[in-house]
């Protein structure tokens, strides 16, 4: 993998070519049932990376009653002890897709600063729209991670962690009312409530992520990785109505800022926070990771690279993943994440 600044941007067109979770209780409108999917997703054909919903918005919204969204909590998995099992992912061709909002120029790799201290971010520009939280369900029990709305040509998508949308512990399940929250405000919406249509994760996560009460293992957790379509809201497709965030596979970082919303204590979910750091050291999937006290509710949060603090707008390399709260981690995204981005555009 390269560095960024060697790479020419490249803007995708419609025809060529954009951690943390936790529980209350509840019984939710559960979406169509998950067969053995772990065995079958072994050599299976790509349309088992996916999960597609048959609940509608409004069954989806309705789940999400004001206790819900209060009680739900994070269940973020703690970083590995060894890194013996780390991948040698290929990064692929270079691809860079820019924001919404235009292109993102020259930026120094301290342009935010360095803060690992979950400071409350400023919601400058486009991250106000397009930055938030995610609630979802794992057997009956309600959820939360971050999520970004992403640029693409079908203008639908959003990223995440991949174990936001795939139990890795005990039972292995999709997840189920998965809805998206823009610019969340301690439970407010002043974006709108988005229904997922469907749910993309790698087969690699799939097949070879666990995690206990003692921590991560496999090298699934090198693509912890998901993508969501959404379902319209007031007859307009996401990114229109709300911008989105660039996007790169197989170029490697500068500067790293990682904006989510972190749940367990000290804080506390009400509001959107953010680590910075000019620099950035392998974790132990290879994956970036940084000083970052951020708690779980902040995974599937963006990691930017050339980030531009005063339009709230950068180019996506990673989500978060897993955490001490201490350091923090994400996967590097090389042509594994780049084809289940192309996977979950094309629908």
């Amino acid at each position: 993998m390269r560095q960024l600044s060697a790479v020419v941007a490249v803007l995708l067109t419609a025809t060529a070519l954009t951690a943390c979770t936790q529980v209350s209780p509840g019984t939710p409108k559960a979406g169509p049932s998950t067969r053995n999917i772990a065995d079958e997703i072994k050599g299976g054909p790509t349309s088992e990376l996916r999960k597609t919903f048959s609940t509608t918005p409004q069954q989806v919204n309705d789940y999400w009653n004001s206790d819900r969204l209060r009680d739900a909590r994070p269940k973020q998995p703690g970083p590995s002890d060894g890194g013996s099992d780390v991948p040698k992912e290929n990064p692929g061709a270079q691809v860079v897709i820019q924001p919404s909002d235009g292109a993102i120029g020259q930026v120094k790799p301290d342009s935010n600063g360095t803060n690992p201290r979950g400071d409350a971010w400023s919601r400058a520009g486009l991250s106000e729209t397009t930055v938030g939280r995610l609630y979802y369900t794992f057997g009956g029990k309600p959820y939360v991670c971050s999520a970004s709305v992403i640029s693409s040509p079908s203008k639908v998508l959003v990223a995440t962690a991949g174990h936001c949308v795939w139990e890795t512990q005990g039972e292995k399940t999709w997840a189920d009312n998965v809805m998206f929250v823009p610019g969340d405000r301690a439970g407010q919406s002043p974006h709108g409530k988005w229904a997922a249509e469907s749910i993309y994760t790698t087969r690699e996560f799939l097949t070879k992520a666990e995690s206990s009460d003692r921590g991560t293992s496999g090298e699934g957790w090198a693509y912890d990785i998901a993508f969501l379509r959404m379902r319209p809201l007031g007859g307009k497709k996401i990114q229109d109505a709300l911008g989105a965030q660039g996007m790169a596979f197989g170029v490697l970082a500068e500067g790293l800022t990682a904006i989510g919303y972190p749940t367990a204590p000290p804080f506390d979910g009400k509001v959107m926070r953010y680590c910075s750091s000019p620099n950035w050291v392998k974790g132990p999937f290879g994956d970036y990771t940084i000083n970052c006290v951020m708690t779980p509710g902040c995974s599937g949060g963006p990691w930017f690279t050339r980030f531009d603090p005063g339009r709230g707008a950068g180019i996506v390399v990673s989500v978060s993943s897993v955490g001490n709260a201490r350091t923090l981690s994400g996967a590097v995204l090389g042509q594994v994440a780049h084809n289940l981005y192309k996977q979950a555009d094309a629908g």
